[in-house]
Order: structure tokens, then C-alpha cells, then sequence
């Protein structure tokens, strides 16, 4: 069943990929309003979805291991991801603007606007989107800080600042009303549930714009590409997804099943779409980013349901 509801929202989501590419393709959404449908995204209906989800959720205290549990495995992941991304970029000796981009895009996945989407419809009751946010947490804490170091070769050493932000601040707002279990009017929840409920079309809208905008023969000529979809999307989740079930059956831990699904699935995630903004922004190799987020994003539509099977089975069997 659950397979099933994957399948059908990565089916609503390439649909949605389509509108957005039409768009684009028609001129409907040029690079200025691209970038505006971003912001819109990240800075207002992200934080909304994020906030009523907390508020949403009643809080017990194996919510909040749940959610520890995510918050520091996901640092595991991020470093094993990046030693991945290390070891890949060395053994295809990689030039270093190249292996900068392989690495950080080996490292972050594509949370906000497809881990979001996704874990709100595969986990629904709010419980999917919130282990999304408090991974995502972790992931911005290195991605504006170590990401951004990275891209501009050392001359911006502080980025913590980056993570004063809506999203940030949803998280800390909506923790205090998930804790404290303070009643909203009905009139504010449905208003902030509703403006968040836009986050996943939106979402899918601009991704698609994004890729339609890619030279799509360029990217499938680059074999570095394919190797980093393959690790990124199967690889690296399926090794980390063996581990942590192998250790919650040895150490016999009580994890809740959405949570490790969150947890090994955002590994799984295709690359992130803020590294390439980071990238040309910096003067980095913004074309091999861009194809990186477009076969990798492409490829993730067969790797994600395999990836949800792939843990179902193997819980089952261990």
C-alpha cells in the first residue's frame, strides 16, 4: 500500500514537473520570476507547513527521542555521504571545481523541495514532515556553513547567520506550541495549514521550470553524473539503511518506523538545488552542478519507491 502511495506521488509530482517545464518553455516563468517562486517557497509557505505541522502534532516524549534520533543520525549520514563524495571524486581524479561540486552534492539532498512533498504524503498526519524538519536542521547547519565555505574557496568562513531564517524559526515557534500544547484559534490553523499545503505543488512547479531551462545532451555526457546518482540514490542510502536496521535489531532500540524511513530515505534524496545557486554564485563549476540536480532529480522518480521497498524488506527479514 504504502509502495503504491509513493509511486502515485511521484506520479502527481512529474506532472506537476511538466506544468512547471510548459511554463518555462513558454516564457511564462523566466529566471527572474524562477528565482522569486523560490523565495516564496523557502521564506513563506515552508515555514507555514512547517509551523502547523508542529502545531498539529501532540507532543510525547518518544516524539522527541524520535526526533533527537533523526537530528544527530542525520550528522552520520552527512558524513558518510561526504565520504563517499571524497573517495568518488579521488578515484575519477576529478579537477578541483569539479570535486567541490561532486562532494557537497554527494552530501545534500534535495529536502525542501522534494523530501517535504514527499514524507507529507508517505507519512501523512504530519509526523512525515516533522522528522523532515528537524533533518533538514541539521542538513542547513553544514550546508551554509561547511557548503558555503567550500564554494567560495574559503573567503566567507562564517555562515551561521544564513540559519536565522523563516524556516529556522518555524521550527523553534512550533516546538514551543507542540511542547507547550497551546490551542491556536481555528481561524490561524486553518490559514497557516492551507498557505502550507502550497509548498508541495509549487514545489514540483519549480523544479520542473528549472530542469526545462538544463542543456539535457550536456548532462548525459558526463559520466560523473551518473556515478553520483548511483551513489547518492542507491548506494550510500542502502548501506546507512543496513546499518542503522542491523543496530536498532542488535541493540534492540525503540525507534519509530517513520523516523528511519525519514532518516535513511533523505540520504536517498537526489541532488540539492540550493548547491547549484551556491555555485554559480560563487564562480564554481555551475554546469556540472546543474546536471547533477537534473539526472539525479530524474533518476530518483525509479530509486525512491526501490528505496522504500528495498527497507520494508529488509525490516521484514531482519
Amino acid at each position: 500500500m504504502a509502495t503504491g502511495i509513493i509511486i502515485n506521488q511521484l506520479l502527481i509530482f512529474g506532472l506537476l514537473m511538466m506544468v512547471g517545464a510548459v511554463a518555462s518553455k513558454r516564457k511564462i516563468l523566466n529566471d527572474e520570476s524562477k528565482d522569486f517562486l523560490a523565495r516564496i517557497i523557502i521564506d513563506i509557505t515552508l515555514p507555514f507547513l512547517i509551523f502547523s505541522t508542529f502545531s498539529h502534532l501532540e507532543f510525547d516524549i518518544k516524539l522527541f527521542k524520535n526526533g533527537l534520533f533523526v537530528f544527530t543520525l542525520a550528522f552520520v549520514n552527512l558524513g558518510f555521504l561526504y565520504v563517499t563524495g571524497a573517495v568518488s571524486s579521488r578515484l575519477q581524479r576529478l579537477g578541483k571545481p569539479q570535486e567541490m561540486v561532486h562532494t557537497l552534492h554527494t552530501m545534500f539532498g534535495n529536502i525542501v523541495f522534494l523530501g517535504f512533498p514527499l514524507f507529507d504524503a508517505l507519512f501523512p498526519g504530519g509526523i512525515g514532515v516533522f522528522y523532515a524538519a528537524v533533518y533538514q536542521l541539521a542538513s542547513n547547519s553544514l550546508t551554509f556553513t561547511y557548503g558555503v565555505y567550500r564554494l567560495s574557496s574559503g573567503t566567507q568562513k562564517s555562515g551561521w547567520k544564513s540559519l536565522l531564517n523563516a524556516n529556522t524559526g518555524a521550527i523553534v515557534l512550533g516546538s514551543l506550541i507542540l511542547v507547550s500544547r497551546i490551542e491556536l484559534p481555528k481561524f490561524i490553523v486553518d490559514a497557516f495549514a492551507g498557505l502550507g499545503k502550497c509548498t508541495s505543488p509549487l514545489s514540483m512547479v519549480y523544479i520542473g521550470a528549472l530542469l526545462a531551462g538544463m542543456n539535457i545532451k550536456k548532462a548525459f555526457r558526463i559520466v560523473s553524473v551518473f556515478i553520483i546518482s548511483f551513489n547518492k540514490l542507491l548506494l550510500a542510502p542502502i548501506i546507512l539503511g543496513l546499518i542503522y536496521i542491523f543496530l536498532v535489531r542488535v541493540l534492540h532500540l525503540d525507534i519509530a518506523r517513520e523516523a528511519l524511513f525519514v532518516l535513511v530515505m533523505q540520504a536517498g534524496m537526489p541532488c540539492q538545488t540550493i548547491i547549484v545557486v551556491l555555485t554559480r554564485r560563487y564562480g564554481g563549476d555551475y554546469h556540472l552542478a546543474a546536471s547533477n540536480l537534473f539526472v539525479s532529480t530524474l533518476f530518483s522518480i525509479i530509486t525512491l519507491p526501490l528505496l522504500y521497498i528495498f527497507l520494508e524488506n529488509v525490516i521484514l527479514w531482519l
